[in-house]
């Protein structure tokens, strides 16, 4: 979000109605937006992940008058956080990167197997986000061949899809799209996003990797989805991408917001649409869900 946007988009971002907001706004002063020349409120990009995280704190228990007067680095203190399993898990993920240096796809394999069927939802999403950077980096240093790393991640997709698919007869929450778009092949990190979503509860429409940015946003809206999710690995300047964007933003309903999920090196080149919100890590992703459909 790189404009200034009005109450209505501010509400849509945030899933707090627009009543709370005036409220928040003129009670406890948890936001001073600025105005236009006809006296509408506008709101920015920091706005929005402080009201993330206000939202966040007062389900958690934290009353409002508390968190009024905190920068959003001293609300992001009062996070709850999850246990640390790392330790825990230290194990496994040194077995899983022991077993993509000596190639042993099928080791690779029974080990994520464990992971997502023995572990938390975050943990398990955790350990197989690291394990596939180091088939990335170790293809990079070419120690991997492009047939190894297309067999680990073969097997990976394999895993995930079997762990999203064994969560779906539970699935009872509004229905979420997962895409990449045009040129974008890399799915592995949307696949994590959909386990993330599916192990809340929410059921999928899963349309994977590469799809057209006209014929998606056709397809999402006969869907009718809660939420749209992209994932974005890379951008280059001039590349389709930011077309791509720009076409899925135009063709989707306004009342179905758009996440993408992207580092900071992806967005550099892109100027990404007002409605769009960038989702950084798997974390934030799982908070935005559960913040956004579960309060």
């Amino acid at each position: 979000m790189n404009r200034p946007i009005d109450i209505s988009r501010l509400s849509l971002l945030t899933g707090v109605n627009v009543s709370t907001l005036r409220s928040w706004e003129r009670r406890h002063s948890l936001i001073a937006p600025s105005r236009t020349v006809g006296g509408h409120r506008l709101y920015s990009a920091e706005d929005v992940e402080r009201l993330m995280l206000v939202k966040e704190l007062v389900v958690t228990g934290h009353r409002v008058s508390e968190l009024s007067g905190l920068t959003i680095a001293e609300l992001k203190q009062l996070q709850p956080s999850l246990p640390d399993l790392r330790s825990l898990d230290r194990d496994m993920i040194l077995k899983l990167e022991q077993a993509v240096d000596d190639r042993d796809v099928d080791a690779f394999g029974m080990m994520l197997r464990f992971v997502f069927t023995a572990s938390p939802p975050a943990v398990a999403v955790d350990v197989y986000g690291r394990a596939i950077r180091h088939v990335g980096q170790r293809w990079q240093e070419g120690r991997l061949g492009v047939g190894d790393e297309h067999r680990l991640s073969a097997k990976a997709r394999d895993v995930v899809t079997a762990a999203i698919s064994g969560l779906a007869p539970a699935a009872y929450r509004p229905p979420i799209a997962f895409a990449t778009l045009g040129e974008e092949r890399h799915e592995l990190g949307l696949l994590a996003g959909a386990f993330i979503a599916a192990s809340l509860g929410h059921r999928l429409v899963y349309f994977g990797a590469g799809m057209p940015a006209r014929a998606l946003a056709a397809d999402v809206a006969a869907a009718k989805v809660a939420l749209m999710v992209i994932s974005a690995v890379h951008s280059l300047p001039g590349g389709s991408l930011q077309e791509d964007l720009v076409h899925l933003d135009r063709g989707l309903a306004e009342d179905v917001p758009i996440w993408i999920g992207a580092h900071e090196a992806t967005l550099r080149h892109l100027l990404v649409p007002q409605r769009m919100v960038v989702v950084r890590d798997y974390a934030e992703f799982r908070r935005r869900l559960m913040m956004t459909f579960e309060s």
